[in-house]
């Protein structure tokens, strides 16, 4: 009987913002029970759940705002999705524009250094500041959609809702944020782009070493950097598939836990290839890391450096833990 309630009351309190849920859930709790015979059967307490209406009216009625682009509902998440979305691609992007320009500024062999400094830190900055504006965009494009999808779908079963399909009171554990979902595929779009320009030679990039004069080197091969296209490609994919799952689950589920683990296998196969490709690196650094002794201390295991193998090993655990997790979690959480 009670499980009605409670799947109810939950229904109605998670579309209200979080400040307001438990005083609703009190108030309605207390409000169904008024309405209910003593020892009411299910037949009963249905009856009084059609009365109330849908959760998705009832909490409307709940609302002591009107609706906003972003609603009370989805705005606390909104918010903190920004406060860790913007800085994080607006502080790498700018670090990555302070190398366009310095790499723009050896180009241009300026000798006016006030000039070239200056051209550094307005070539960061703005490519910083657009890059948290566009990430600002696309995260409140995000909400925009999940939410008034959610809204048409609520209208759409306006008056064909039932209490059968009441959503399960889940345990906390279970459950994962609208936030973490749309930030996963936020952040994943926009570092693959960055990754595609690079690769493809529209994002220049190099590292500075002392070896007598001061040189640039690529670090990467251009054919270990080909290899990387199609990678960056078919792990965007899976990222975008798993920022759905979360998105329209919001809990280990199925489809979450078969996502998470075929992007973590898949993933970590194309880590292994791509590891043990044989020029990764480019001959310019190989020939500095030789000459620096840095090559040396890395010892060879039937052919195999060391370093690889470590790193090999290191994902592997990583990766299969990591699936071992999400399938004892979707189990675990189903069952309860």
């Amino acid at each position: 009987m009670s499980n009605l309630i409670e799947r109810y009351v939950h229904d109605v309190a998670r579309r209200l913002p979080e400040k307001d849920r438990e005083e609703v859930k009190k108030e309605l709790r207390a409000n169904i029970y008024d309405m209910l015979p003593d020892g009411a059967s299910d037949e009963e307490i249905k009856k009084v759940l059609y009365e109330l209406g849908s959760p998705a009216s009832l909490a409307e009625k709940y609302r002591t705002k009107p609706r906003y682009l972003i609603s009370p509902a989805y705005f606390d998440e909104y918010i903190s999705v920004l406060k860790w979305v913007l800085p994080l691609v607006g502080v790498v992007v700018m670090v990555i524009g302070f190398a366009v320009g310095a790499f723009d500024a050896v180009k241009a062999g300026s000798t006016d250094y006030a000039l070239v400094y200056s051209g550094i830190i307005s070539q960061g900055i703005s490519m910083g500041i657009s890059a948290a504006f566009q990430a600002l965009v696309w995260t409140t494009f995000g909400f925009v959609i999940a939410e008034h999808s959610g809204q048409a779908k609520n209208k759409t079963g306006e008056r064909s809702w039932r209490v059968e399909d009441l959503p399960e009171v889940l345990n906390e554990k279970a459950r994962i944020s609208l936030s973490e979902g749309i930030a996963e595929v936020i952040v994943t779009i926009v570092f693959s782009i960055l990754g595609l320009l690079f690769c493809t030679g529209r994002l220049p990039f190099a590292m500075v070493f002392m070896s007598g004069d001061l040189q640039f080197y690529n670090i990467f091969s251009q054919s270990f950097l080909t290899m990387l296209i199609p990678a960056i490609l078919v792990s965007l994919v899976l990222a975008v598939i798993q920022g759905i799952a979360k998105i329209k689950d919001r809990r280990w589920s199925v489809f979450v836990c078969v996502s998470f683990v075929a992007r973590s296998l898949i993933g970590m196969a194309i880590s292994l290839f791509l590891l043990n490709q044989p020029n990764i690196l480019s001959a310019e650094f190989s020939e500095f890391l030789n000459n620096s002794g840095v090559t040396g201390l890395l010892p060879n295991v039937n052919g195999t450096n060391a370093l690889i193998i470590v790193l090999s090993v290191l994902i592997i655990i990583g990766s299969i833990s990591e699936s071992i997790k999400a399938v004892k979690n979707t189990i675990q959480y189903r069952v309860k």
